[in-house]
């Protein structure tokens, strides 16, 4: 999972390690980290949520553009629900785009695509598109799997659909304990080690300890390290939008 930015194989399995997601290719590509050293890519996955508002203020005003990968039905309904100061979900995705960060896509329900039908995920994925579309005036590009898991199919589709799949290289695990130092730990494992390319840090805009406290350890150390914050379509020199 560390030895480039783009995995590219003919194998049918490979198998995740250091929280890294398991990967099944065949002929589409995998981005898993930055083309070029120091620079890092902020993802946040499972939003938009209550705290995102927020979250993509924050980073403006540090000049972080950060890359979000959103759901259209997950932990709300963004057709339908507002945050709790009453700016509705679509408002959200949209002040996202505004403030100049990416928006991705996540799937529309979260729905896993390992196994699922061509029809399933065109559902999935088409669904999520017009509803950013409606947002934002473009649909998105790049899209993160659900839990990172994806098989040959799906990719397949995916790829036919005009969609780069992207993962990561830098797994905080936020979701599971909320544990501040293991997830700065996550961090500093990948990049205090020297490195030919620059990482991709996946977390969840949902938990309030990712947004209220280790994302801005996770800015403070980065600078330290004097990294540069980019997009994912910064990062993998491809196009945000279809």
């Amino acid at each position: 999972m560390y030895l480039g930015t783009l995995l590219t194989s003919l194998t049918l399995t490979a198998t995740a390690v250091f929280g890294s997601p398991l990967l099944l290719k065949r002929d589409g590509k995998v981005y898993t980290s930055c083309n070029r050293p120091n620079e890092l890519a902020l993802t946040f996955d499972d939003g938009p949520y209550i705290y995102s508002w927020e979250l993509a203020e924050k980073l403006h005003n540090e000049g972080i553009k950060a890359t979000f990968f959103i759901n259209g039905k997950n932990w709300v309904d963004v057709q339908s629900e507002s945050d709790n100061d009453g700016h509705s979900y679509m408002d959200v995705i949209k002040h996202y785009y505004d403030l100049g960060h990416q928006v991705a896509s996540h799937t529309y329900e979260h729905r896993s695509l390992t196994g699922a039908s061509e029809d399933v995920i065109k559902e999935q994925m088409d669904t999520l598109a017009n509803i950013i579309e409606s947002a934002i005036g473009k649909k998105p590009a790049m899209m993160r799997p659900p839990e990172g898991n994806i098989d040959d199919n799906s990719l397949s589709v995916l790829t036919d659909l005009g969609y780069k799949v992207v993962t990561w290289d830098i797994d905080t695990r936020d979701w599971e304990n909320h544990d501040l130092s293991g997830e700065l730990d996550a961090y500093k494992s990948v990049m205090d080690s020297s490195s030919d390319h620059g990482h991709i840090a996946l977390q969840h805009e949902v938990y309030e300890q990712t947004v209220n406290d280790l994302v801005p350890k996770v800015v403070e150390y980065a600078k330290e390290k004097d990294y540069k914050f980019v997009t994912v379509a910064e990062c993998i020199d491809e196009p945000a939008y279809q």
